[in-house]
């Protein structure tokens, strides 16, 4: 974990100067609150003037298709997961790069996002410093570029949450499979049938492979596997 700190004339000069050599690609910003999606774009566009960026309230607003690539989601802490399930396929994409705006201060919310798979975190008052630049500009593989504000209030949240860390998930081959067969998108009754099993029996699968995986609903458990390679991405012919 690496936390953004530094002087903000000079450092924001160096992120703006990277943001322009690499003009290529979309931001898209979603945050259900209005006043907090104004803030969060202005600071956004100031460094990255020369990419266009899309907010929106929801992902169900979002012109996923008409999104350029590479593509760099900024994305509200407030966002519930249900509301990212639309936005699944592009979060499987290895070249998406997912910075999230830490709001919530909720224990709930903090365990709810433990397994969101982020590229960097910075916190909301944190957006007018240098930590938005090295969040937009981080690509190292691995690694996740946190703002200071929001490492001391992660560490407040875990630490008021008591969670404890899982150690790396071993599905069966079963979970494995049916957890290849989520990632392709296909339904409880389509997993069924090619594994010839009933429904009852892919929704156990699925019970398991949350619970191993410490998520809450496919849409994370998908996104949390194929960042972590525990299931591969087919390539379409």
């Amino acid at each position: 974990m690496t936390a953004a700190t530094g002087g903000r004339n000079a450092t924001g000069e160096r992120h703006n100067a990277l943001l322009n050599d690499g003009a290529d690609g979309h931001i898209l910003l979603i945050d259900p609150d209005p006043s907090s999606r104004s803030l969060i774009r202005r600071a956004v566009e100031d460094y990255s003037p020369s990419m266009p960026v899309t907010s929106a309230a929801t992902s169900a607003s979002v012109p996923v298709d008409g999104l350029d690539t590479p593509l760099t989601l900024v994305i509200s802490s407030e966002v519930g997961h249900h509301e990212v399930a639309p936005l699944v396929e592009m979060l499987m994409r290895p070249d998406t790069h997912i910075v999230m705006i830490l709001r919530m201060r909720a224990r709930d919310g903090f365990e709810d996002l433990a397994n969101f798979p982020v590229d960097a975190v910075v916190h909301s008052e944190d957006l007018h410093g240098p930590a938005l630049g090295e969040a937009l500009t981080h690509r190292a593989r691995n690694t996740v570029v946190v703002s200071r504000e929001a490492v001391r209030q992660l560490f407040h949240l875990a630490g008021k949450s008591g969670a404890c860390t899982a150690s790396t998930p071993s599905l069966t081959e079963r979970e494995a499979e049916t957890l290849q067969f989520m990632a392709a998108g296909m339904s409880n009754r389509q997993i069924a049938r090619d594994m010839g099993i009933t429904e009852h029996g892919v929704k156990r699968h699925i019970s398991h492979i949350f619970a191993k995986l410490n998520c809450r609903n496919r849409t994370t458990a998908v996104a949390m596997a194929l960042r972590t390679g525990l299931v591969q991405q087919e390539n379409s012919a």
